[in-house]
This record gives C-alpha cells, structure tokens and sequence, in this order.
C-alpha cells in the first residue's frame, strides 16, 4: 500500500464522491479511480461502491477507513516530529473553531498578534459547530479546536456527548445566554426574563445539534412547552438581524449581544441560568509541534479568565 493511495481512498470516503474527492485532491478523477482500483486489486476486496456514482463505503472499506485514518495521522505526526528535531522555525496549525461570536470578537485580533511574534507560522482556521471539531479532532483534521460546551444551572454539561474519551479539554472561560429582542419588543423595557416568560414567543434558533439550541430546547421542556421556531440559521448575523426585525427572539451568548449593530435589548435570563463554557480541545496521543504548542499556549493565556491559564479538565 502507497501513503498516496491511502489519501485517496480517505478522500473518496470522506467526500462520498469520486468527483468531490478529485477535486479536494486537486487530481484528474482518472487518476483517482486508477489508484484505488490498484489498491483494491492488492487488498483483494471491494473498498467503494461504485453505485450512481456515490463513494460509499463496503464493509471492508469502511473498517479500512479507520485504520487509514490512523496511518495519515501517524505520518503527519512523524513530519512535524522531524521538522522539529530539525530546528525548522516554520510550520502550519489547523485550528477548528465553532465560535463565531469569538472570531467576530477576541480571535481574529489574537490570531493577528500571534503572526507578529511567530512570522514563519501559518494557521489555517476551520469554522464548523462543535460536534465536528470534535470529529476533526479525531480524524486528525485539525490540530486544537476551540469549542463551547454548556450548562443549565449545576446540571450535568452538554455538548461532551460528542467529544471523543482520549480528547482532553480545558476550560478557558464561562459566559452566561441572554434573551435577545428588538428595540420595540414587548419585552424591551425589561433587565431580565425568566424562561416561562418566552413560551409564547417565536424563536430565532440555531440549527439542531448546536450546543446553545439543545440547552434552550431542554430548558422549555423542563418548563412544559416547545420551543415555536419561526426561523432556524447557523449564522449568528442572520440571528441578529431577524431578532432586530421583530420575527422573534433569540437565546445567545452574552458577546453576541455586545455587537452594536444592529440595535437589540439583551435581557438577563434567569430560571435557569444558562451559560456557555468556552473549551480547548485537542489529541494529547498527537505530537504536538513546537507550532501547535505555541498557539495552544497563546490561546489559554490569552482568551483564559484573568489572562491566566486555568488547569485540570472542564
């Protein structure tokens, strides 16, 4: 087996598309095809089906593709490994952030400084929810992730439920959800809501899945109704401008409120308290680059309460 015939049939799996792994790859599909059927011809089995022209997986692929994701991690690692030892001041880190209030806010400019100190580092920034950075993490996608966990008063914390058991996370801070309405709201005039207080509202909600939804979904349950959602993004903008035009209202984090435009009333939510844990993620069984090592060190000491690391697990 070649490390190249490897990554195409990785590629192949993952875009369940001989076309969309081509293009990924940046090869002619004909190269591709040729070279996993090469690779199949050595193992003597079928990897992919070649149905309606689909990449999924047989039963033998499917156990390959994890072993050859592992074989990819273990090679990427034995690279980083080397350039180190090589006293190579360059390298890249591949960071998975599902935090868009962050980027908007406190990321970008860190990230910015971080260039400044490290020049010869390069940092590619994935924006995807927290259950796949936790899936990149895995697949050795991305070398930290910066995810949001949550809690509804001293209840057990969401959102870990799709972290593998070998991540190890660090909490960096806590943030309290507020309720979001527009200026003419009739809630506007007010500082704070309870839950019960919404049931008969339209909510502007994130998609399902998200962390922040499935806390509010669970704190209208315990309280006897549904949530009635009138829109459903995964853009915290559209959320802010619809909230802003009157269509609803929207549970987010309090940073998401801090945004001037457009003009909203964030109201102090209580019964529950819900609050959002803002967490590094990464692979402790990965080498970890002096590149890596650098930017973990900077966003702990940096976005960390206090600009101070916090230890010991969320």
């Amino acid at each position: 087996m070649e490390i190249r015939q490897l990554r195409y049939f990785v590629a192949i799996a993952r875009a369940r598309s001989f076309t969309g792994a081509a293009r990924a790859l940046r090869v002619a599909q004909p190269a591709l095809s040729l070279k996993l059927r090469a690779l199949e011809t050595e193992l003597g089995v079928v990897l992919v089906e070649r149905k309606n022209r689909t990449g999924g997986l047989t039963e033998a692929g499917a156990r390959l593709l994890v072993r050859a994701e592992r074989i990819l991690a273990e090679v990427h690692d034995a690279g980083e490994e080397m350039a180190a030892h090589a006293g190579s001041t360059r390298g890249t880190v591949r960071l998975g952030c599902a935090l868009q209030t962050l980027i908007e806010g406190r990321l970008a400019p860190l990230v910015a400084r971080f260039h400044e100190r490290n020049p010869g580092l390069r940092i590619i920034l994935r924006e995807v929810h927290t259950q796949q950075v936790f899936e990149l993490l895995g697949r050795a996608e991305v070398d930290l992730g910066l995810v949001h966990l949550g809690r509804s008063g001293d209840g057990p914390l969401v959102g870990t439920e799709a972290a593998r058991g070998d991540l190890a996370l660090l909490r960096l801070y806590r943030e309290p959800l507020v309720v979001i309405v527009a200026p003419g709201h009739r809630l506007a005039g007010r500082k704070s809501v309870r839950f019960a207080d919404l049931e008969d509202e339209d909510f502007v909600s994130f998609r399902p899945g998200a962390t922040v939804q499935k806390l509010v979904a669970a704190a209208a349950a315990e309280r006897g109704f549904a949530l009635r959602i009138a829109f459903s993004t995964a853009n915290m903008g559209t959320v802010r401008a619809v909230v802003a035009a009157g269509l609803g209202v929207a549970v987010v984090p309090r940073s998401a409120a801090e945004v001037p435009w457009p003009p909203l009333r964030a109201l102090a939510l209580g019964a529950p308290r819900l609050e959002r844990i803002v967490t590094l993620a990464r692979n402790p069984a990965r080498f970890e680059s002096p590149a890596v090592a650098a930017l973990r060190q900077a966003l702990v000491l940096e976005l960390a309460t206090g600009g101070r690391p916090r230890r010991g697990p969320t």
